[in-house]
């Protein structure tokens, strides 16, 4: 269960890749609005037992950043009271994007996960395609640094926004795209499949049409590497995920919806309500 919602995040990012092939930094955001708030159930698997162990919520609202009005893009993450015991998290992603094309202006990640504290803070500068950090870790000393950047590069917040507004008809299934992101002070090259259209029931929610994506992830700590990922989104205008799961070094992690609200438009992906 450690550091679940940033696995989490890792899951659901390879969607960024499509926006830098329709149309580079400049989609027009039509999925979704302030006041939205998704939350899914983390679940973890070892050795056939099924457990959830936390809970990540997404929030979407108004907010004024270096003099100008922007939106902020929340990620929160906790675990569940029984299992804050074992291995307490209590984790806030945030990215503050210019509401017009949904770039990044600000990111912070503050994370306390069973003490150990990680502050992390990106200022993007896209004239000069630098990211300016601060780093903060426990038992380590802070320390600042310039990333280079590229024109269309994301943090894991901001990219599942920017992901939303992409037109998937315009890939074929099993078309492999690439897309970057910017990830403890490193630009990460990944890449994601698409896979079609399905089915997909949601336990407590419901039945969706969904589109799915396969896609890869860097070998490391959490996650053995390679395309084992997989992701369902509602095969609607409001494109959220609504299924994630992927295997990692032990065991395997799901997230599935459990709630919504303030959705811009209907969800009419769903089939059958339960």
């Amino acid at each position: 269960m450690k550091r679940f919602i940033y696995i989490l995040l890792l899951i659901i990012n390879p969607l960024i890749g499509l926006s830098q092939i329709v149309h580079p930094c400049e989609i027009e955001n039509n999925a979704f609005i302030p006041g939205e708030k998704l939350t899914y159930v983390i679940t973890y698997n070892w050795f056939f037992v099924w457990t959830d162990v936390g809970g990540v919520e997404f929030e979407v609202s108004e907010d004024t950043m270096f003099n100008q009005d922007v939106l902020n893009l929340k990620g929160t993450g906790v675990t569940f009271s029984f299992y804050d015991w074992f291995f307490q998290v209590r984790d806030v992603y945030q990215s503050w994007v210019n509401p017009d094309n949904l770039l990044p202006l600000y990111y912070h990640r503050d994370v306390n996960e069973d003490g150990y504290i990680i502050d992390i803070k990106y200022r993007y500068d896209f004239d000069s395609l630098v990211a300016y950090s601060e780093v903060k870790k426990s038992r380590k000393p802070y320390y600042q640094d310039t990333v280079a950047i590229y024109p269309c590069t994301y943090d894991v917040i901001s990219i599942i926004y920017q992901a939303r507004n992409i037109d998937f008809s315009n890939y074929k299934k099993d078309e492999k795209i690439p897309f970057k992101i910017i990830l403890d002070n490193e630009i990460h090259n990944v890449y994601m499949r698409y896979k079609g259209k399905e089915v997909k029931k949601v336990r407590g929610v419901g039945k969706f049409n969904t589109i799915k994506f396969t896609g890869s992830l860097v070998a490391g700590d959490v996650f053995k590497g390679g395309e084992d990922l997989s992701i369902w989104i509602s095969d609607d205008e409001n494109r959220i995920p609504v299924w994630i799961e992927s295997p990692i070094i032990i065991g395997t992690i799901k997230a599935r919806l459990v709630g919504y609200e303030g959705l811009k438009h209907p969800l009419k992906s769903m089939i059958k309500k339960y």
